[in-house]
């Protein structure tokens, strides 16, 4: 069951004034439109270049449609998008679609729609294997997930090549990444920077490791065996091997680094693909894409976000709001899907061949992402989660950057425990 606190409450009753989310959806209907009335909020969190694509896609969807026009918008994302979505469905005002992560969905799932795949024309095996199980809570389908963004290493072949490496042979799995990481560092470049927060390596490593983030009982499991040994490797990139700099860099300056060929290997989603293609045809780069290697083998699993289209229920014109925005989902599965491998792996099978056979260099080289999905592993549920990854991260990075005691892991998983368990109490 979902926690309201009174703050929300009071909140909810103020929902007319509570921030362009809720003003832009009132409601579904938006008289002002020259859509006469029949405009419906698809309130996202796209705010890069995805959004972009997904807005083509919305307008093409729009030219077609003979019944609602949809509206979408993507407030800036972060701790607040989820909040706002809270507060809009306790006041009885939602959007009419919504786009949620994974464990987004739980605390949501009250004011959500239980959805059937069979009343869209699908069934599990249309999608990639598990990803619409993404949408399952308490045992109910309330969403269908779009898609999914497993990261894939890119790497830059020139460089490979100057470092004596075969640059149609990427590292595969630990030992071929560390050497080919020393390889790079002697030729004059870092071999590896990696994502400091929401996306470090040792997500994907742990879970290659057979860990996991949080037991069923709400405890943090940062401190077990197969974390301690991924968090050490990690460790040992930087002080043992020399491959990655010990200086804290965030996302844009890793990419930057990358773009300017100061580094040889960096992880990334697929977001982040259209830059690496766009690198290759308009500045003479030569970067490839490749899967995440496998750093340990209890378990095939990649870091990866997920999108899930969900319908919140409305106080008024349920009916037709829900029918309108099921005929939506339904063609953005279906016919944006391509489309939307410019920015994102699809989750539907039926465009496998489309994607791989497409004259757009970004939807094509996306087949590596898409080829991911069935090891992709996704942040679960779990209350106060930003503040327990707030833990999570300050002793991943005193632990890989200043070398610190492994046991900072052990202090992070209890205060992170205490973070989770207090929210439910």
């Amino acid at each position: 069951m979902v926690q309201i606190s009174r703050r929300a409450l009071l909140g909810a009753g103020a929902a007319a004034s509570a921030g362009p989310l809720l003003t832009a959806c009132g409601s579904p209907f938006d008289d002002t439109t020259a859509a006469g009335g029949n405009v419906l909020e698809f309130v996202t969190f796209y705010t890069g270049p995805d959004g972009v694509v997904m807005q083509g896609i919305v307008d093409r969807y729009n030219e077609q449609s003979e019944g609602a026009q949809i509206r979408m918008s993507a407030p800036a994302y972060g701790g607040d998008y989820l909040t706002k979505l809270v507060t809009s469905s306790i006041a009885g005002n939602p959007p009419a679609i919504m786009a949620l992560h994974n464990n987004e969905v739980p605390p949501l799932r009250r004011f959500l729609h239980e959805l059937d795949l069979a009343a869209f024309g699908f069934a599990e095996g249309d999608f990639v294997e598990g990803t619409q199980d993404l949408a399952v809570a308490d045992g109910r389908r309330l969403g269908i997930t779009m898609s999914t963004g497993p990261q894939a290493m890119v790497y830059n072949k020139r460089l490979f090549r100057e470092a004596g490496l075969d640059p149609e042979r990427p590292p595969a799995n630990a030992a071929e990444f560390v050497a080919a990481g020393k390889a790079l560092k002697e030729s004059g470049v870092w071999g590896f920077i990696r994502e400091p927060a929401t996306w470090m390596p040792w997500l994907t490593m742990n879970w290659q490791n057979g860990g996991t983030l949080v037991a069923e009982d709400g405890t943090a499991a940062f401190d077990s065996d197969a974390s301690l040994e991924a968090i050490d490797m990690e460790r040992r990139w930087v002080h043992e091997d020399g491959i990655a700099p010990s200086q804290l860099l965030d996302g844009v300056q890793m990419g930057q680094q990358f773009q300017d060929e100061q580094v040889g290997m960096i992880f990334i989603g697929p977001w982040g693909l259209a830059d690496v293609v766009k690198a290759n045809e308009e500045d003479g780069k030569e970067f490839g894409v490749a899967p995440v290697p496998a750093f340990f083998d209890a378990a095939p699993a990649v870091a990866a976000t997920s999108h899930v289209y969900c319908i919140p229920v409305q106080r008024s014109n349920d009916d037709w709001v829900r029918a309108e925005a099921a005929k939506f989902i339904e063609w953005v599965v279906r016919e944006g899907s391509v489309t939307w491998a410019g920015s994102q792996a699809p989750s539907f099978n039926g465009v496998d061949a489309e994607i791989e056979a497409s004259d757009d260099p970004v939807v094509a080289a996306m087949g590596t992402f898409v080829a991911e999905q069935p090891r992709a592993r996704f942040v679960p549920y779990a209350p106060r989660w930003n503040q327990a990854l707030t833990y999570l991260t300050s002793a991943t990075q005193s632990i890989v950057y200043r070398n610190e005691d492994l046991s900072l892991m052990s202090e992070a998983a209890r205060q992170a425990t205490a973070a989770i368990k207090g929210a439910t109490r």
